[in-house]
């Protein structure tokens, strides 16, 4: 079986709950338009977590999540810092 590298995945995980800790608050307007995109990172997040522990993902479930991703993230260009 190959080795897989996880340092990728491990430094976009930190990265984002970096930004999102820095979040004080977000009101009901200001979440509506990024809802789309925040539910399919959650939905990312599950299938990661559901892998870590039970390792019964499969990479169609994988690819399921990355896809409703990129579909939310084409969606929603990023905002100006």
């Amino acid at each position: 079986m190959a080795t897989q590298h996880t340092i990728e995945p491990c430094q976009a995980v930190h990265q984002a709950a970096a930004q999102l800790m820095e979040i004080d608050w977000i009101d009901q307007e200001s979440a509506r338009p990024i809802s789309t995109l925040a539910e399919a990172i959650v939905n990312m997040a599950t299938t990661l977590f559901y892998q870590a522990e039970t390792g019964l993902a499969n990479k169609e479930d994988f690819l399921e999540a990355q896809a409703e991703l990129r579909k939310a993230s084409l969606n929603h260009p990023p905002f100006p810092a």
